[in-house]
């Protein structure tokens, strides 16, 4: 089974904070693409928010394409996500509702575990893979 990623996955992909974790973070994603790795659609947006202002909206967009081209596959987010990711938020309020959308590719099947080392994935009793 695959994993979904999360947009921390992506932006440590693309600001490591030292060598040793582009190197570890680099390696897990081909091993996931490898697995089919799923991009929920809603990473793709947070990934051009956060990153845009730091390498261009158009550098955002080609480094997507590029891991669309290598095998990640972007998933749209269809109402069966969007009422789990609901379900989800009554009881955890605090959540973001992007991981609460991340987190039901889980919940409903599409996915095993989400990469990521978010704590907000623990707390909805998602299981995470990390560096």
């Amino acid at each position: 089974m695959t994993g979904a990623a999360d947009t921390r996955l992506l932006l440590t992909l693309e600001f490591p904070p030292s060598l040793e974790t582009k190197k570890q973070v680099e390696e897990l994603t081909q091993r996931e693409i490898g697995k089919h790795l799923l991009a929920p659609s809603i990473i793709l947006t947070e990934f051009i928010k956060i990153a845009g202002p730091r390498i261009g909206k158009e550098g955002a967009k080609t480094r997507l394409r590029l891991l669309k081209e290598r095998g990640m596959r972007v998933v749209a987010l269809e109402q069966r996500e969007a009422m789990v990711a609901g379900d989800l938020l009554l009881s955890h309020q605090d959540v973001p509702t992007a991981d609460a959308l991340i987190a039901s590719l889980v919940k409903t099947g599409a996915a095993e575990y989400v990469l990521t080392d978010d704590p907000h994935y623990k707390a909805l009793g998602i299981k995470t893979r990390w560096l």
